[in-house]
């Protein structure tokens, strides 16, 4: 795959509009930062000539947008050599979290007609990264045990946002990153130090997946806040990105490229 290759994404008419922001810059934007921030991860564990593949795995593919990305960033950076496990049911929500979650409408019609899938494979098809990619379509609970044995470099969270399941998809990845390993995630829009505590938690244990805190004015995932919290002392963040590595028994904060 070559070097900065655009990433360009397959969606239905109106899915990006629907999930723009009141922010002062545009969704692509945003979504062109989140893309560079994670990207920068990669050098970290990569041997850089591709004389030992990156190992990769995602919770949470949704269109391919994400993976799309680290196989660019194993071309930029280790030669090509590389492999991503990509996690996803591909399947709706049925809102049973709690009565605060959230559910697009646009999204859940593209995952209840099968249409989310099929943009998925469309889309690293013509990003010419099929053959990189191993799909386990199902519930990351059930595929990250389905992993126990293998090691991997990097694995990046960003499946369901309810708190049980971001807790559940960290505990189920730490076993499985190597030594000197990357676990990161998306969505930490607010470390827990910086909100209400007493609200983050009763708003996650709701099962509550965004909500709008009044003291800081921002939108945010209480169940990817409170979650990160209970099991990192410290996280590194950029943006809404979050990351640690592992080094020995201990997690510490990593410095994004």
């Amino acid at each position: 795959m070559p070097t900065n290759t655009r990433i360009e994404i397959l969606t239905s008419d109106n899915l990006l509009d629907d999930l723009k922001i009141d922010q002062p810059v545009t969704a692509e934007d945003l979504w062109a930062r989140k893309l560079a921030t994670l990207r920068s991860l990669v050098p970290i564990v990569a041997a850089g000539d591709g004389s030992s593949p990156v190992e990769i795995a995602e919770v949470g593919s949704w269109l391919g947008g994400t993976v799309i990305n680290w196989a660019a960033a194993i071309s930029e950076y280790n030669a090509g050599v590389g492999h991503i496990v990509c996690i996803d049911p591909w399947l709706p929500y049925e809102g049973g979290e709690g009565p605060a979650q959230i559910i697009d409408e646009e999204m859940n019609r593209l995952l209840e007609s099968g249409e989310a899938f099929d943009l998925f494979k469309a889309n690293i098809r013509r990003a010419g990264v099929q053959d990189m990619i191993e799909i386990y379509r199902a519930e990351s609970d059930v595929a990250l045990k389905q992993l126990v044995g293998r090691q991997f470099d990097l694995i990046f969270i960003d499946g369901n946002h309810a708190y049980r399941h971001v807790k559940s998809d960290i505990e189920n990845a730490l076993p499985l990153i190597r030594d000197g390993g990357i676990i990161c995630g998306d969505d930490l829009e607010v470390l827990f130090a910086e909100c209400n505590n007493v609200l983050a938690v009763k708003w996650a244990q709701m099962g509550a997946e965004y909500v709008f805190e009044p003291a800081t004015r921002i939108w945010f995932h209480p169940g990817v806040t409170v979650a990160v919290a209970e099991i990192f002392v410290e996280v590194s963040r950029r943006g809404a990105a979050w990351a640690v590595k592992k080094l020995g028994d201990r997690w510490l904060p990593v410095e994004f490229g």
